[in-house]
């Protein structure tokens, strides 16, 4: 696949006669476009896709693409942590693309499984069909090994679209059936969204201390790895935990850490949220000096 994708790039670079310097902005240095465009490595996934957005590839040419490669079972395994990389972007756009290019009949029946899951999650992000993604993906519970790490994230997607469903008691039983399989989500992925889940599932249902428990322990993964994945969120969801325990000076704390991070991570809708909050929390805090 590198050798399609430096031509790829490449045509399409010159095509809207930009320098590498050029493509690079923003994204990496030249140096990296050039070792792209010559074959010699495979950019990370976030550096591919902010290549398609600036050079405008269609979707089309990234799904032919990859669809090629997938048909060779050997390197599914690393086809699928890119699908996930983009679930964890929240990318659905590009996602459903990429789904319908698999090849179905190159597939074990764990990944056919797998990728009935993203098709369920897509079926909610995309399609807005909610009531028949949480039915696809209570029938594909039944078919995986209970405990695996799939069975884990198939429950984990049921708790939120239970509380898209606004039954957060439902949304609470998925959640707590990945519980005594902690050690199996441990150092994926997807442990940091669990830990987050289930954090708010219980802040909605005023369990403050577990809720506070889950989130603070998100929070520490977060600042023990030196990752900012999901800790604006986290911070964001601590302000609010806050907020709940009349804990003002402290919620204002960590909304202001999530203001910063959001910021560092140029997402200006929870920027806008976060500080929206913010001031609701300053006026709280004024009504209280007075």
């Amino acid at each position: 696949m590198k050798t399609r994708l430096a031509n790829l790039i490449k045509t399409k670079r010159k095509e809207l006669k930009l320098s590498q310097k050029v493509l690079a902005e923003g994204i990496c240095t030249q140096t990296i476009i050039s070792r792209i465009e010559k074959g010699e490595i495979t950019p990370s996934v976030d550096i591919f896709f902010k290549i398609i957005k600036k050079l405008c590839i269609p979707m089309e040419d990234v799904a032919n693409l990859f669809s090629l490669d997938m048909t060779n079972v050997k390197d599914l395994s690393f086809d699928f942590y890119e699908l996930e990389e983009m679930l964890v972007k929240r990318d659905y756009k590009t996602l459903s693309v990429l789904v319908k290019s698999i090849n179905l009949e190159s597939l074990n029946k764990e990944e056919a499984l797998h990728v009935e899951w993203l098709k369920s999650i897509l079926l909610y992000q995309v399609e807005r069909k909610l009531d028949v993604a949480i039915e696809k993906l209570e029938s594909l519970s039944e078919k995986v090994e209970i405990g695996s790490l799939l069975f884990c994230k198939i429950c984990n997607t049921l708790g939120n679209l239970y509380s898209e469903r606004e039954d957060f008691l439902s949304s609470k039983k998925y959640y707590e059936l990945v519980l005594p399989y902690l050690e199996v989500i441990k150092g994926t992925n997807f442990e940091q969204p669990f830990y987050y889940s289930i954090s708010r599932i219980y802040g909605m249902m005023q369990q403050l201390d577990e809720a506070t428990k889950w989130n603070a322990l998100a929070i520490s993964k977060s600042l023990n790895t030196k990752s900012f994945y999901m800790l604006g969120d986290n911070y964001f969801l601590q302000s609010k935990l806050f907020e709940e325990q009349k804990l003002i000076d402290s919620a204002i704390d960590s909304c202001n850490k999530a203001i910063t991070i959001f910021m560092l991570e140029s997402n200006e809708y929870m920027r806008g949220m976060a500080l929206s909050y913010l001031s609701k929390l300053k006026e709280k805090e004024n009504e209280e000096i007075l």
